[in-house]
């Protein structure tokens, strides 16, 4: 839901919703309370927006998001993960991934009863599905066979604000955290499963021969996240390392433009936005071999095993003594993050919707 800071699940929901108004769909979005959407003049006039009156998600479950649907007369509801226990229309659920179930000892017992119970049952009474890269539709078929509503794949992509820009846009960003250039940059929530740890690690071997270069890192705290601190600590690089916490489009776009390359060291995503941000701003990437990355980035990224810590100390090695690497990378990048639009990803949504009112007035819902 927007207006809750969930970055990657809060961003594609906002694309999403500015694909199709691009495409001429009038939509609807519940917000937080209190929360104001920026909103572009073309948007205006195609997104309204509903602001429920709590922030209490079973209550949101349970009546809002049913009573809002129902008022608003919509064909199609969408909804992220968990889908509310009734509704009057097609639901159409949105899974970004399944690392809750690859891997659930990256999650608390909480959020492992939560997926188990409401996300099954939702997926079972869901006129579709929707997934985000191949890799991510083909693990919602494994975990879940027994759920057999059509799945659909609607990638992500980076908004018109990620593109190359001058020094004089990056500039300030970097003072406000005293951060400097030359750096390497990585994005995500300090979860386990992003691998922050193993890359401070990697940082930590790189930076014993370029003690100029520092490492920031972009992410809000998650389960088990104090855990990237103590690796910090144990390995003595605090004074290279900079932490941004939760950073604005505008921010993003000034820090990717300045650094060396992204570092996406992930063990495990249903798709990696940061992987083409950071590609559409013509920056060289360094993502894991596994999951969905090599399917996002390409032959735009180097690819490394994201449990080998020499392996990411090696990457990073190699795009700071080889620049003809970097500048191919950085071109490439270029083309395969134009590969990503909303648009696209808006037809695909509204192919999911069509064939979900079409499944429901058959009686198939």
């Amino acid at each position: 839901m927007l207006g809750q800071r969930e970055t990657g699940n809060e961003t594609y929901v906002r694309g999403l919703l500015s694909g199709l108004a691009a495409n001429g769909v009038t939509v609807a979005a519940a917000i937080e309370p209190g929360y104001t959407p920026a909103t572009s003049p073309a948007e205006s006039n195609a997104i309204t927006w509903l602001p429920l009156p709590s922030s209490n998600s079973w209550r949101r479950l349970a009546f809002d998001l049913p009573r809002l649907a129902r008022e608003w007369r919509a064909d199609v509801l969408h909804v992220t993960y968990i889908a509310p226990f009734t509704s009057p229309c097609p639901v159409v659920v949105s899974v970004h991934d399944v690392s809750f179930r690859r891997y659930p000892e990256y999650f608390s017992w909480r959020d492992r009863l939560l997926f188990a119970s409401l996300l099954t049952r939702g997926l079972k009474r869901a006129a579709g599905i929707f997934a985000l890269s191949g890799h991510a539709r083909d693990e919602i078929r494994h975990f879940f066979p027994d759920v057999h509503a059509p799945i659909y794949t609607g990638p992500g992509a980076a908004s018109a604000s990620y593109k190359p820009v001058g020094p004089a846009s990056i500039a300030p960003q970097l003072a406000t955290h005293d951060l400097r250039q030359p750096y390497f940059l990585a994005v995500g929530n300090l979860q386990p499963r992003k691998n922050l740890a193993r890359l401070v690690e990697a940082f930590s071997l790189f930076s014993q021969a370029h003690p100029g270069v520092q490492l920031a890192i972009v992410g809000q705290g998650g389960f088990r996240g104090t855990a990237i601190q103590r690796t910090i600590d144990e390995h003595r690089v605090s004074g290279a390392i900079r932490f941004f916490g939760y950073a604005s489009e505008d921010q993003l776009v000034s820090l990717y433009n300045g650094a060396l390359a992204l570092v996406y060291p992930s063990v495990y995503e249903g798709f990696g936005l940061p992987v083409v941000e950071a590609m559409a701003c013509g920056r060289p990437v360094i993502a894991s071999n596994t999951s969905s990355l090599p399917e996002v980035a390409g032959d735009a990224a180097l690819l490394i095993d994201p449990l080998d810590v020499n392996a990411i100390r090696n990457a990073l090695e190699r795009l700071v003594a080889d620049p003809a690497l970097a500048a191919e990378l950085s071109r490439r990048a270029l083309t395969q993050a134009a590969r990503f639009s909303w648009p696209r990803t808006a037809d695909a949504a509204l192919h999911a919707y069509r064939a979900a009112c079409a499944s429901s007035a058959g009686g198939n819902t």
